[in-house]
């Protein structure tokens, strides 16, 4: 029966040998969303610690301050034109229009990025007021991130309604198919998580960080643990 070679493991032979780390490295740093969330992981550290670590004497906490200030502007500076890739995931729906949450999670991402854009030009050299252009980011990011956790829970219902019917159709559980289909799965759950976490700052920034949104340690650790998810998930990818 077709359902018994499905629910045999892979031999040895076919499965692919583990990549080279430093090869792996490479292929990582090669992107721009590695290198991103290696700054992101740097700079929600560096606020984490700043909120919640021991204290500092002035001048330590001073160059710590310093360091995330930076890094933060560094990476506005690195994610310049990255609107584009909203642009292309809308237009990947033409000639059809978008669905309502491809246009809310990917106009709002979009709309953000381009924000950023000026953000940068503002708070490098002052040329633009930086506390409008960031309300206006926060809500856009905000409205992206609605449609980008209301995608993913879809597409995890999607990947677990499929795992469903191939155990109905008579795959075992450690199957080939159905593994690498709950791996998928978790990962769709986990970058949930991720959406979530990297929400509550511009849901801060919108309300004014007041009650919980104005825990600085609340905030760094909602950052950080965004920032290790992203890291996660890029390695795996590439």
């Amino acid at each position: 029966m077709a359902s018994d070679k499905s629910s045999k493991p892979a031999p040895a032979a076919d499965r692919p040998l583990p990549r080279d780390f430093l090869a792996h490295l490479e292929a990582y740093l090669a992107r721009r969303d590695g290198v991103d969330k290696l700054l992101k992981i740097s700079c929600y550290a560096a606020r984490l610690l700043l909120a919640a670590g021991p204290p500092l004497a002035p001048a330590a906490s001073a160059r710590l301050r310093s360091f995330e200030s930076s890094v933060g502007l560094s990476r506005k500076a690195f994610r310049v034109g990255k609107f584009v890739h909203s642009l292309n995931a809308l237009r990947a729906h033409y000639p059809h229009p978008p669905p309502a949450l491809a246009l809310l999670a990917y106009g709002g991402e979009g709309v953000h990025h381009l924000v950023e854009q000026f953000a940068w030009l503002a708070e490098a050299g002052g040329l633009l007021p930086a506390r409008l252009l960031q309300r206006l980011g926060a809500w856009a990011d905000l409205l992206g991130f609605a449609g980008s956790v209301a995608i993913k829970l879809e597409e995890a219902a999607e990947i677990e309604s499929s795992i469903k019917k191939l155990l109905a159709e008579g795959c075992e559980q450690q199957s080939e198919a159905v593994r690498t289909m709950r791996g998928e799965l978790l990962l769709k759950r986990v970058s949930v998580v991720q959406v979530v976490a990297d929400a509550f700052v511009p849901l801060g920034d919108v309300t004014g960080r007041k009650g919980l949104l104005g825990s600085s340690t609340l905030m760094a650790a909602a950052g950080l643990l965004s920032a290790l998810i992203s890291t996660y998930r890029n390695w795996r990818c590439c």
